[in-house]
């Protein structure tokens, strides 16, 4: 019942959102003749299209780096396809399977007996993102630094919220970092018994324990994949730039880029089906604050993006729709 409402919840905010956008710029007369200009203007909607391909393959060789250091068996091109099709769900889902609870069932059934391994894999890799995001949000507002002044001030106050909002994550990421040190953690035990000895709390404690520990051994790989992660979101941001110019739109490079990471966190809301509406209207006002860019405009060059997505969400569907299941055999159990 629970899970019946949220989907229906979500259903209904991105139908209320989208009539709301559609009765404040006309579907027909404003938004159609600019999505239809993306078969005119072919040669961005190409590039984005290959953006939002080139941003899900980093995705993969990221989550490839970290898993690597747990299963140096598993081949790049299951990871890939694995990422290609959790594209699909992460388009196509209504709050009831999506793309990385498709990671987690499609490894585990391909490595038995490492679900745990797989799910930490993927902590540490959306840890990586986070990371890069706030890396690439950092460097395009110093770069935009002597332009504050000129941005409105809702808009100031949305950027700077953003800011306290990666800043506070990242701090809370060093902070967990240092709780979860085993000495740490032993004095806790001997210090506050009964609450670190409550089952439910051990139980958390003993899974961010076991991330801890793998990011330990695993940092060298965690690096490199937050290395890798600045390419992915710039791919993915890049997507949407080429969406604005593909619907007539222009905006400084830089603008898109800084606007970005403020309308991805906002579409990964779960308040939404995948970001429509909440995406499209985030987009909206910040390019019509930092590059004036027509709000019509905005909310065109908006779906374009999502589209480019789509695309390879739905290859991702026709995949899945083929896909063979079978578990890796590690090279031990093949000679035995």
């Amino acid at each position: 019942m629970k899970r019946f409402v949220s989907i229906s919840l979500r259903l209904l905010i991105s139908g209320v959102l989208l009539v709301l956008l559609f009765r404040e710029h006309d579907l027909i007369a404003d938004i159609v003749p600019r999505l239809r200009a993306l078969l005119t203007n072919w040669p961005w909607t190409l590039a984005g299209v290959s953006f939002a391909f080139l941003s899900l393959f980093l995705t993969a060789v990221r989550w490839h780096i970290i898993l690597r250091g747990q299963v140096p068996e598993l081949p790049f091109h299951v990871v890939l396809r694995t990422e290609i099709i959790s594209a699909f769900f992460n388009i196509s889902s209504v709050g009831v399977v999506g793309g990385d609870t498709y990671k987690i069932m499609s490894l585990s059934r391909r490595l038995p007996g490492q679900t745990m391994t797989v799910s930490v894999s993927l902590v540490l890799d959306h840890l990586t993102g986070l990371i890069s995001v706030a890396f690439l949000f950092s460097v395009c507002m110093l770069a935009r630094a002597s332009h504050w002044n000129e941005i409105g001030h809702d808009l100031r106050m949305l950027i700077t919220g953003y800011a306290m909002y990666v800043g506070g994550a990242i701090v809370g990421l060093v902070i967990s970092w240092f709780s979860f040190k085993p000495s740490l953690l032993a004095w806790g035990r001997r210090a506050f018994p009964r609450t670190m000895g409550n089952p439910r709390l051990a139980g958390l404690i003993a899974r961010l324990t076991k991330v801890h520990d793998i990011a330990a051994l695993l940092w060298r790989r965690t690096l490199s994949a937050s290395v890798v992660s600045i390419g992915m979101h710039t791919a993915f941001f890049m997507s949407f730039y080429c969406g604005l110019q593909a619907v007539g739109g222009a905006a400084p490079v830089l603008d898109v880029l800084t606007a970005m990471p403020i309308v991805d966190a906002a579409a990964s809301l779960p308040v939404s089906i995948s970001g429509l509406g909440v995406r499209e209207r985030t987009f909206e006002a910040l390019l019509a604050g930092l590059a004036n860019v027509p709000e019509a405009v905005g909310v065109s060059a908006s779906l374009a993006g999502w589209m480019f997505s789509l695309f390879w969400g739905i290859v991702g569907g026709v995949m899945f729709l083929r896909a063979k299941h079978a578990a890796i055999i590690p090279p031990e159990a093949q000679c035995a």
